[in-house]
């Protein structure tokens, strides 16, 4: 499942990175690798989202009816991410 506080922890990284690239007004080099981390929170972000709806997605299918399963299961493929 997804887990919100690891969410909220990405969130204040991404806006501690946001105030350090607005103080950097004459190192470009530093503020590329403020955004560049900002990126790469939010790609973490993604993931942990994406392997929170594939678990939800399993854990559905599970206790679920089968009508839920095979509607899942097409909104799935229509979406690609085939849990």
């Amino acid at each position: 499942m997804i887990k919100i506080d690891a969410l909220y922890a990405s969130l204040a990284k991404i806006e501690r990175q946001m105030k350090v690239y607005e103080l950097m007004d004459d190192d470009p080099e530093m503020k590329i690798k403020a955004l560049e981390n900002v990126i790469n929170e939010f790609d973490s972000i993604g993931d942990r989202v994406l392997e929170g709806i594939k678990q939800a997605t399993a854990l559905l299918k599970k206790v679920g009816s089968e009508d839920i399963g095979s509607r899942i299961e097409k909104i799935a493929e229509k979406i690609t991410l085939k849990p």
